[in-house]
């Protein structure tokens, strides 16, 4: 497989360094990896990942030292990453995400802190998950309807909030909030 990618290189002198050079040159100069949908359900949205590594470049270059997984998720999200000043545990970091998840219990604060903001529609995809409140206690069904009828009132405060202010909203029984953004 490897002399499919490089037949030139000696099967003897390939390296993992050599591997990871054509996998990255691969997939930066895809044009796919520079339009790879939000999800299905957000046709126009994609994520920016020609942002994602010029913000991975320039920490790197800043702090001088390789990143972990959640480095990477975060610092590729800064807003300004050549004015951040990032010193672990202290420093406040201004992000740009490429979207927002809730879920019902803490979205309800959410939603009414983005109402008094006075903006009129969300700035990046949003979701609501129902999934939450949900008390698995006797069966899946039982469960939901016991869900629906106790929290009736925020699960419409919910779907109404979303749907004024654009947000994504699945209902209560549509499914785990980390398995459908992984699915989407």
């Amino acid at each position: 497989m490897l002399r499919f990618i490089e037949p030139h290189v000696p099967f003897g002198k390939i390296s993992l360094s050599h591997v990871v050079s054509v996998a990255t040159r691969a997939l930066s100069s895809s044009p796919a990896a520079k339009t790879v949908q939000m999800s299905h359900f957000e046709p126009n949205a994609y994520i920016n990942y020609e942002r994602i590594d010029c913000n991975l470049s320039l920490v790197r270059k800043s702090l001088q030292r390789p990143l972990t997984l959640s480095e990477k998720i975060l610092y590729g999200h800064l807003d300004s990453p050549e004015a951040q000043e990032i010193v672990r545990g202290e420093s406040y970091l201004r992000l740009r995400p490429d979207r927002v998840a809730m879920q019902d219990a803490t979205a309800q604060m959410a939603m009414l802190q983005f109402i008094s903001s006075g903006l009129p529609k969300v700035a990046v995809p949003s979701t609501i998950h129902c999934d939450h409140l949900i008390e698995a206690q006797v069966g899946a069904e039982k469960d939901l309807a016991k869900a629906k009828d106790i929290n009736q009132e925020v699960y419409n405060f919910l779907s109404t909030a979303s749907s004024k202010y654009g947000v994504g909203f699945w209902r209560p029984g549509s499914g785990i909030i980390h398995q459908i953004l992984l699915e989407n």
